[in-house]
């Protein structure tokens, strides 16, 4: 029997694997480090969040998708008027 290309693009996304991402936000407070860290608990598959305010960087890991974490810290940087942007490695 063939295999479609639906089961295979659906294998491919059961095999989620975690990643880590990290971010420039320009926290200034922990009012900022919080309503970061509250958004982010929101999203399913995040297993680990860490604002560092002197670095003014957050780390994500999770079974997430870089896409929906970068969308939500951007609406908290337009609410903010904050700059945030993906740091890459």
């Amino acid at each position: 029997s063939r295999r479609s290309d639906s089961d295979s693009d659906f294998h491919k996304m059961s095999e989620a694997k975690e990643v880590t991402l990290k971010y420039y936000a320009a926290m200034s407070c922990s009012g900022c480090s919080g309503a970061i860290t509250r958004i982010l608990k929101k999203i399913d598959g995040v297993t680990d969040i860490s604002c560092d305010l002197e670095k003014k960087e957050v780390i994500v890991k999770g079974n997430v998708d870089e896409k929906d974490i970068t969308a939500k810290l951007m609406k908290w940087s337009k609410a903010s008027s904050k700059e945030v942007k993906l740091l890459k490695e």
